[in-house]
């Protein structure tokens, strides 16, 4: 069961920021977090003592162990929360003789003083975060459960060379990321017979689509075992991508169909994501409530959509989307990859 608690912003000593830029640091927190940690931590102070005793106890529960590879610096313990309802982070105890007992050090993706608008004195309500519970989990498909991130690339590369357009490689990633139209953003509104234009881009791009897929897409490695395990736990599994029947179907080619207890694709719905309406959709045909379900997407607009159908929504970072962005987005927890999925659910 997830606690909730609050702390006081408090100013740090600024060593934070030497602490969370260290390469080696910086790995474990995305590999076991999921979290490229702005530089420096949030400092809080826990001023009541109830709430000491609380997170004294909290700490003998499950947490991450970040090992330091520089003898001049200590391992740390890290205990991933949700920041006053908005935010995935952690907290980070390190491992030295004396640490206070009233002292919290957080880390996120961003700049939470930013962010949340705070300042010292301020309260910020913290609500641990080590497993989720579910009984559904909902997947998107491209950059989530398919390696096709690239390969939306070399789409946009290709069909903008047919047309003098230069498709910059980080530009057509932040469009994946928002669910933009690649020639309504390269085309400036100056162009000539603009519409017409965009309208044959997208038809030259759904004819080189299944080209463009079969030499550079594929399913990302260990998706069977993934979602093999989770059905063994008893879970419904279902889909909601705003792609069609090509990615679905290379899916399908590793053998992973009857796994699935639906699927809802662009072609079922009016609106995509950031929509919830694919959502609502598949928790109607399986009969399940948003509450008891998770969304897992690479991108902002798979946490949006998320967010506003009630689901919990599980970022992974193995698509177009960075950590800094889902965070803000909205996600509740950020993960490297699938394979890392199984581990954040609650199991009792």
């Amino acid at each position: 069961m997830n606690e909730k608690f609050y702390g006081t912003v408090v100013s740090g000593l600024g060593k934070g920021a030497s602490f969370t830029e260290l390469d080696w640091a910086k790995k474990q927190f995305i590999e076991k977090l999921g979290i490229d940690p702005y530089p420096g931590t949030l400092n809080l102070r826990l001023n009541d003592e109830k709430i000491r005793s609380e997170w004294q106890r909290l700490q003998e529960s499950d947490s991450y162990t970040i090992y330091a590879s520089d003898v001049e610096c200590c391992d740390a313990r890290c205990y991933p929360i949700f920041i006053s309802e908005q935010f995935a982070g952690a907290i980070v105890v390190p491992l030295i003789e004396n640490y206070p007992e009233d002292q919290l050090e957080i880390i996120a993706p961003i700049s939470l003083r930013e962010n949340l608008s705070i300042e010292d004195g301020d309260l910020v309500k913290l609500e641990t975060n080590h497993s989720l519970s579910a009984t559904t989990i909902i997947f998107d498909l491209d950059g989530t459960l398919l390696d096709t991130v690239d390969a939306f690339y070399i789409l946009a590369q290709r069909t903008g060379d047919e047309f003098g357009i230069d498709m910059n490689r980080s530009h057509v990633y932040d469009l994946l990321n928002h669910g933009k139209s690649y020639w309504e953003a390269a085309l400036p509104e100056s162009t000539a017979n603009r519409q017409a234009t965009i309208d044959e881009m997208n038809n030259r791009a759904v004819q080189l689509w299944p080209e463009v897929m079969a030499e550079h897409a594929q399913v990302f490695p260990g998706i069977f075992d993934t979602l093999v395990e989770l059905k063994e736990t008893g879970m419904k599994l279902g889909i909601v991508t705003g792609s069609g029947k090509t990615s679905v179907d290379l899916l399908y080619s590793a053998g992973v169909e009857d796994l699935f207890d639906t699927v809802v694709t662009s072609a079922d719905v009016s609106r995509r994501k950031p929509y919830p309406d694919g959502m609502f959709k598949c928790l109607d045909s399986l009969g399940v409530q948003a509450s008891d379900s998770i969304y897992v997407g690479d991108t902002s607009i798979d946490m949006q959509a998320s967010r506003s159908a009630g689901i919990k929504a599980v970022a992974v970072l193995s698509g177009a989307g960075n950590s800094a962005a889902l965070c803000k987005a909205g996600a509740h927890r950020i993960i490297h990859n699938h394979s890392t999925l199984v581990n954040i659910l609650d199991k009792t």
